[in-house]
């Protein structure tokens, strides 16, 4: 590592400048591009129930309630605290929590483009940055989930490591960011490990590049949002609820599948992922294949500098991060969206140095996941009808004062009625059923040793589930006869799109 060559933006940058970029400019291009990339998703009321949970968790920090003391959904509290913020400011409005999504993304995109500046090229770096907020808003992603917020910080990471040297400054801010990261998505506990790791091998090893003590200004700063949580929740004597949310019941959840289960279904929902838009996944991935490639290469000869040291340990540890998860979700791969950005730049950098002929050929890999973007996004820029408002507004009128409502999906109708949950677990429904979460929140008597069987037993005036049958699903998977027990003490009161909504007999 000591042998790492300390090569300059000039002296990798295309020799051409036909056009200066200015930084103020390349970040307002990459505001404007991401606001059409994700126009399709800042209006519509169904994007993803997990979006709904969030926004339940949300409304109830709003409230004045912290994270997990009212009720439980499993992600770290930071996440609940910004959706928190939104709703406290903007009130039921969904489109400004997508522009928390999309604002997320402007910024970790931001961050691409000014952490490959000198590595890459401006050029090259704003390809990266857009790349980066391309597929962060595809639609594997959603809308506005705990992974945004999570890139913004491990994007801003990446900015401070990837200077040489590294300084003491640097080094904490980049220990603050991270944890903060981890505080939005536990998983990425083992980034915040491994670059600590990383520093003191490098304080050893190659002391040109770090500052001598950098591991440790890292390793104090980053305690500092942990511990404050702690002690916000010990003053409220919460501490064993923060315990049992932030620990117990993400290592019982993570237990679900092993390392190599989890890689086979990434792997293989990749696949088919990718064979759904090969022109919206394809271009990208070539290009980051070349800066890997590229990268890789130079450390092999010695002639890789500080930079490419730490793009590969934090890319490598944000997807070893996302092996030990426990489950494999698409949206998980938006935590790896910087890294691909910051490889993208890199691999254009190195594409338009080898021959002029070719920069026409990388332009046409950059815009054309970008124009994809934009055609699927434009037809969806419009209001579209709200079903879960619209039952919302038949149980208002029909269900009395403070009706009792059980919902098995679409569970953002409490966001719209206030209603509260009747299960402090249930903010997901289907966190019901996930022996994981539900048998460790009733061995620490967080809920009851069965929360659906009482459910069932209390018969809810409305029970609210969707047409596709998957509030039904996970209430089958769970061993329940709902069938049986929702047709011998329901009826279907209305159908509004694929919304159901059940009135008890």
């Amino acid at each position: 590592m000591a042998t790492l060559a300390p090569r300059t933006r000039d002296s990798i940058a295309p020799a051409r400048r036909s056009f200066a970029l200015s930084t103020p400019a390349a970040i307002a291009i990459i505001a404007v591009t991401t606001l059409l990339f994700r126009l399709g998703s800042l209006f519509p009321e169904q994007i993803d129930w997990d979006e709904w949970s969030f926004i339940l968790m949300g409304a109830d920090v709003a409230h004045g309630h912290l994270p997990f003391a009212h009720q439980f959904d499993l992600k770290p509290p930071l996440i609940f605290f910004l959706f928190g913020g939104v709703i406290a400011l903007f009130g039921k409005s969904l489109l400004a929590i997508r522009l928390l999504g999309t604002a997320c993304v402007i910024a970790a995109a931001s961050l691409v483009y000014v952490t490959c500046r000198r590595p890459a090229g401006r050029w090259p770096a704003l390809a990266g940055a857009v790349i980066c907020a391309v597929l962060a808003s595809a639609p594997f992603g959603l809308s506005t989930s705990s992974e945004l917020p999570a890139i913004v910080f491990l994007s801003g990471a990446a900015w401070c490591l990837s200077r040489s040297p590294v300084s003491m400054r640097d080094a904490a801010i980049a220990g603050l960011l991270i944890a903060l990261a981890v505080l939005t998505r536990t998983n990425l506990a083992l980034v915040a490990l491994v670059v600590g790791l990383a520093l003191l091998a490098a304080a050893m090893l190659a002391p040109t590049h770090v500052a001598r003590r950098s591991w440790l200004a890292y390793g104090v700063a980053g305690a500092i949002p942990p511990l404050l949580l702690a002690l916000i929740y010990a003053a409220a004597g919460e501490l064993a609820t923060l315990k049992l949310a932030m620990i117990d019941v993400p290592l019982a959840y993570s237990g679900q599948l092993g390392m190599g289960e989890v890689a086979r279904e990434h792997a293989m929902q990749s696949y088919y992922t990718a064979q759904r838009a090969p022109l919206l996944y394809g271009p990208p991935l070539l290009l980051a294949l070349v800066g890997l490639g590229g990268t890789l290469s130079a450390l092999l000869r010695r002639e890789g500098r500080w930079a490419d040291v730490m793009f590969l340990t934090l890319a490598a540890a944000t997807t070893g991060s996302l092996l030990i998860g426990g489950a494999a979700y698409p949206h998980y791969w938006l935590q790896l969206m910087p890294f691909l950005g910051i490889f993208v730049a890199l691999g254009v950098s190195a594409l338009t140095r080898w021959t002029a002929a070719l920069r026409w050929a990388v332009l046409a890999l950059v815009a054309l996941p970008a124009a994809v973007s934009i055609a699927a996004a434009l037809p969806e820029a419009h209001s579209p009808p709200r079903p879960i408002a619209q039952a919302a507004g038949y149980i208002r009128q029909t269900g009395g004062a403070n009706p009792t409502i059980w919902a098995w999906h679409k569970h953002l109708i409490h966001w719209y009625l206030d209603a509260p949950q009747l299960s402090r677990a249930g903010v997901h429904p289907d966190n019901l059923a996930r022996r994981a979460i539900i048998d460790t929140l009733a061995r620490h008597r967080y809920v009851g040793p069965d929360e659906v069987g009482r459910l069932m037993a209390l018969r809810p005036q409305f029970v609210i589930t969707d047409a596709g049958g998957k509030g039904l699903g996970w209430m089958r998977a769970d061993g329940r006869p709902a069938d049986a027990w929702l047709a011998a003490n329901y009826r279907l009161g209305r159908q509004f799109g694929d919304v159901l909504v059940y009135r008890r007999r």
